[in-house]
């Protein structure tokens, strides 16, 4: 048995989640915990990981206090990591080689993946394209919130860990195999333009987009009558009429307050939408308006 040391890099609800694993389970394999906050979400868990190292007497620091173990291990994190480390090892929510890069998950999602999954690998100077520790994946079908997948990849991570510190703990180091190059996709940066909801897309897509930028993102965004909205939730309509004159993002009908909103192909009915404030746009009262 090895008696090395991990210095920790967390950020957001996957590192809190990862927090909670490793406190349970390898808490003396714990070197330096460094955290960030998780910008452009809302609930940042970023006290909650501070609190419970603490509860376990380990120190957290927002800024690097220098490398002061071996190797390094990242989940959430989204930055680079310059220290000069034998081993960073990184868990990165896709199906490496596919989908390098930025928001994996959200990528996936939006594409309607049928399975998610993510991998642990030692990170190298090429974005996400060291050797592969592990990797676990699961079916999902849709519909899927941001929230729920977020939950799953961070049960698939649990499992990550676990073979992670089984293999430092035995060996004091990770062993990888290379990744086929070839195969290799990439997911590129997002923005808060990204949120903006393109109406022209066909309505399985929208939906996707919507629920891939809900929860603990701050939600689609569209413009109603001149106010910005943030739309959280809804679904497919089974209506689909053949209008001639299609125009995406006008409101086809209301029921019940809830709005039928035109796409590039098919309908979704909006159930969540929020205006300034947080307050709920709905119900909407007036026909002829266009979501922009």
């Amino acid at each position: 048995m090895k008696n090395v040391k991990v210095d920790i890099y967390l950020c957001g609800v996957k590192g809190l989640a990862a927090a909670k694993f490793i406190t349970s389970f390898f808490k003396e394999s714990v070197g330096s915990v460094i955290i960030a906050p998780d910008t452009g979400t809302v609930d940042d868990p970023i006290e909650k990981i501070t609190k419970l190292f603490e509860s376990f007497g380990i120190r957290t620091s927002t800024k690097d206090p220098a490398q002061i173990s071996e190797l390094a291990l990242a989940v959430g994190w989204k930055k680079m990591i310059d220290a000069n480390y034998q081993q960073v090892i990184v868990l990165h929510d896709s199906l490496l080689p596919k989908y390098r890069g930025w928001n994996p998950l959200l990528t996936a999602l939006i594409n309607g993946d049928s399975k998610i999954g993510s991998t642990a690998l030692i990170a190298s100077t090429e974005m996400d394209s060291g050797p592969i520790i592990a990797q676990e994946s699961k079916a999902i079908k849709y519909p899927m919130r941001l929230e729920d997948a977020i939950n799953i990849i961070c049960v698939l991570n649990e499992k990550l860990l676990k073979k992670t510190f089984a293999q430092i703990v035995k060996k004091g180091k990770v062993i990888g195999k290379a990744q086929n190059h070839k195969s290799a996709t990439y997911s590129l940066w997002r923005d808060e333009k990204d949120f903006d909801i393109d109406w022209s897309k066909p309505s399985e897509v929208v939906l996707r987009h919507i629920h891939a930028s809900s929860y603990p993102y701050v939600g689609a965004c569209s413009v109603l009558n001149g106010e910005e909205v943030r739309v959280f939730d809804g679904k497919v309509s089974k209506e689909n009429p053949r209008i001639i004159n299609r125009t995406p993002g006008k409101i086809w009908k209301i029921t019940n307050g809830v709005p039928t909103v035109i796409c590039g192909s098919g309908l979704i009915e909006l159930t969540k939408v929020s205006g300034n404030g947080g307050r709920s746009v709905l119900p909407v009262t007036k026909l002829r308006q266009r979501f922009e």
